[in-house]
């Protein structure tokens, strides 16, 4: 396969969506995890009201981590 039949810019677009889909995907569990340890920390406080707004914000970032995971795979088995 010659060289000149690679398109710079195509490989350069595949690699900042890669790098944004990579470090998105990270950043949404890590808000998980935070959501998640920061309602058991409130919780254990006493803070229901902090502990309860810790939990739905983990869920949401649960659910729209969940959703970019099948957004991805059904993209992947698309092609």
């Amino acid at each position: 396969m010659p060289l000149a039949a690679i398109k710079v810019s195509e490989l350069a677009q595949v690699v900042w969506v890669s790098l944004l889909a990579g470090v998105g995907v990270i950043l949404l569990f890590a808000l998980v995890v935070l959501g998640s340890a920061r309602s058991a920390e409130a919780r254990r406080a006493g803070r229901d009201g902090a502990a309860t707004a810790y939990a739905g914000a983990a869920l949401l970032a649960f659910l729209v981590f969940g959703a970019v995971v099948v957004f991805g795979v059904q993209i992947m088995l698309a092609k």
